[in-house]
């Protein structure tokens, strides 16, 4: 399945080899594009793809508060929202963790 993957790691090599992940589907990406949330959630929607990043203390934080959000707003009850919504609660626990543990996330584009 086309999409980014999100992990806990503090570089590549660590993500490389990290079992729990994240998946950020492409559909639900082209969904999130074409809401009404543009620049506020610019942090998610604005990745590349096909390239890797690695987000910092603060850009978690960010990404914590762009969950929270999406579960906020994400609210019909059509498959879209629902996968939005369970796509940021996982992403949202992902984060918490990763702060716990004094780790960075690690995104990696298909």
């Amino acid at each position: 399945m086309i999409g980014i993957d999100f992990c806990i790691a503090k570089n590549e090599k660590e993500a490389a080899v990290s079992i729990r992940t994240v998946k950020f589907e492409e559909n639900i990406l082209d969904y999130l594009l074409a809401s009404k949330l543009g620049d506020s959630i610019e942090l998610l929607t604005g990745l590349d793809q096909y390239g890797d990043k690695l987000f910092s203390v603060q850009e978690i934080n960010q990404l914590i508060k762009i969950c929270e959000a999406l579960q906020a707003t994400c609210r019909q009850s059509t498959e879209i929202d629902l996968k939005a919504r369970t796509f940021a609660k996982a992403l949202e626990g992902l984060c918490l963790e990763a702060l716990k543990l004094n780790k960075l996330i690690f995104a990696a584009g298909d």
